[in-house]
């Protein structure tokens, strides 16, 4: 059961991370907007303020906003999208769909039976969603519907009604069975919507009002939860719900942490960003204290060994500060000692209490470069940035001291203390040498030992990855040959229910591609 609802939940993980891979980017491109219409930098620079100029960064600016203010239909389709197993398109294409029933039948309901509000927002808990005005469950009901409809596709998109009814088969179906499904949910939420609302958003203020301990709770859980990839739900839910808080900016309503940081940060009429960017900030720890980490066991290493601690944590170290990307580096101290990555979760929950005493509320995606490209432009009196930097150096002599302490406290095995090959990670120099040359066989041959190491084609049941991470469906978890998997360049790996995890790093697209070329030769053979 335990492992059912695990399973589960890592699956809607990795939907939800489908959703909202985009909005960094958007980010990214709304912060060369504010560089352009900032007020600080104008002023300084003149020419900024001419209308052919300023014009055009300020529409896209106001065009990007809208879709942090429309996310229920983005969750809807992108969840769909995720979830199902196959036909992807059609399922987000049907959630889509059920949503314009969802929202329709909704309006329609209230303004029969005399509750539709003159008005929205505020006390009246209505609001705007693609024209039409529905009791305010903001992105929550896009996840659901999401989450529905990729269930019942998933169950019916091969449902076959026979020669006559053939035309209303497959995905058709899909949509026939949301319509009764999606009234209901549109009536029902109505009434139960309203106390769940009530309940969140005592739950939003129990989070911005208990301060220290909130932040440290989500930066402990942020780490902790990695290894699991769980974590990805908690930041969702923060960054981009009405649990990460609510705030009415340039005459929209924006729901989670990073949406609002990001709103606000090109906003002239916001003087202060926002207390909930702490919740934003946990990348501090990918930044700065990974860096200490990394250093601590580069230091701990045996004279001898320092040349091959050298190759696995300088690029482990670039690769968390520069691209936010961490299971390089937290990987390598997880699987000798997992206390060590309690000490790590602890520390980031400690980092975010510091920025919040020291109203700290920088905007991060999850690098050093993003720190200075978001935050310079803003000014200090709104993100307080300097005093970010200097946490972070601070965070990265406590990573420094105290790894240190407990390695050689305990004897801890990081790479370079042992010349046992179980504990030597293989880094993407590794990788590189051993794929010179690079031919198609050289990678059928690592796709077929993936193959053989996880029970064979008949154990395999589907494929799918996320940043770092080959994610596998199997059938019987008992025949994973960890030791053959190491063979391919696996980092690690993680178990949950009937998932496995396959850690490859940033390199893992390809790993997903050389075991479905190696299953496609097997096609071509067998034609099976």
């Amino acid at each position: 059961m335990k492992d059912n609802i695990i399973g589960g939940l890592q699956k809607f993980s990795k939907a939800m991370i489908s959703s909202v891979l985009y909005l960094p980017a958007i980010g990214m491109v709304m912060v060369v907007c504010n560089i352009f219409t900032n007020a600080n930098i104008t002023n300084a620079l003149p020419i900024l303020k001419q209308d052919w100029l300023y014009l055009p960064f300020k529409v896209i600016y106001d065009a990007l906003l809208s879709i942090f203010a429309n996310l229920g239909p983005i969750f809807a389709i992108g969840i769909a999208f995720g979830l199902a197993k196959k036909k992807k398109e059609h399922a987000a294409l049907v959630a889509f769909m059920s949503l314009f029933v969802y929202l329709a039948s909704q309006q329609s309901f209230l303004k029969l039976t005399g509750r539709l509000s003159e008005t929205t927002g505020g006390a009246t808990g209505q609001a705007m969603m693609l024209g039409f005005q529905v009791i305010n469950a903001g992105v929550f009901i896009g996840i659901i519907i999401g989450v529905v409809t990729g269930l019942i596709h998933n169950r019916y998109c091969d449902k076959d009604l026979g020669d006559i009814f053939s035309v209303y088969g497959g995905t058709k179906f899909v949509f026939i069975v949301m319509i009764p499904i999606m009234l209901a949910m549109s009536i029902g939420f109505t009434y139960i919507w309203p106390p769940i609302q009530s309940a969140i958003n005592s739950l939003t203020n129990f989070i911005g009002t208990s301060g220290a301990p909130g932040f440290f709770v989500f930066g402990f859980l942020n780490r902790l939860l990695i290894p699991t990839g769980l974590h990805q739900i908690l930041e969702s839910v923060i960054y981009y719900t009405d649990l990460g808080g609510v705030a009415t900016i340039g005459g929209q309503v924006i729901s989670g942490a990073r949406n609002i940081a990001l709103a606000e940060i090109a906003d002239p009429g916001t003087a202060k960003l926002s207390i909930t960017t702490v919740f934003a900030c946990a990348s501090i720890a990918k930044m700065f204290g990974l860096t200490g980490a990394g250093l601590a066991m580069l230091k701990c290493a045996k004279p001898e060994q320092k040349n091959k601690a050298k190759a696995i944590f300088i690029p482990a170290i670039l690769t968390s500060a520069l691209t936010g990307i961490t299971e390089p580096i937290e990987f390598t101290f997880l699987f000798v000692s997992p206390i060590l990555f309690v000490i790590h979760s602890v520390l980031t929950g400690f980092a975010l209490v510091a920025l919040y005493l020291l109203n700290v509320t920088s905007c991060t995606m999850g690098s050093i470069i993003d720190v200075f490209l978001y935050n310079v432009p803003a000014g200090v009196a709104k993100t307080n940035w300097p005093m970010f930097l200097l946490v972070g150096v601070v965070l990265m002599a406590l990573y420094y001291f105290v790894f240190s302490w407990y390695i050689l406290k305990f004897d801890v095995k990081t790479p370079g203390r042992d010349d046992r090959e179980d504990i030597t990670l293989i880094t993407k120099a590794d990788y590189k040498e051993k794929k010179q040359g690079g031919s198609h066989d050289d990678d059928l041959e690592i796709g077929k030992k993936i193959m053989e190491a996880v029970g064979g084609r008949e154990n395999l049941v589907s494929i799918d990855n996320c940043f770092t991470r080959l994610r596998l469906e199997l059938k019987d978890m008992e025949k994973i040959n960890e030791e053959l998997l190491k063979e391919t360049g696996s980092r690690g790996v993680v178990k949950q229910g009937n998932e496995t995890q396959i850690i490859y790093g940033t390199n893992v697209n390809k790993f997903r591609k050389m075991l479905e070329d190696y299953m496609e030769t097997l096609v071509d053979r067998t034609g099976e």
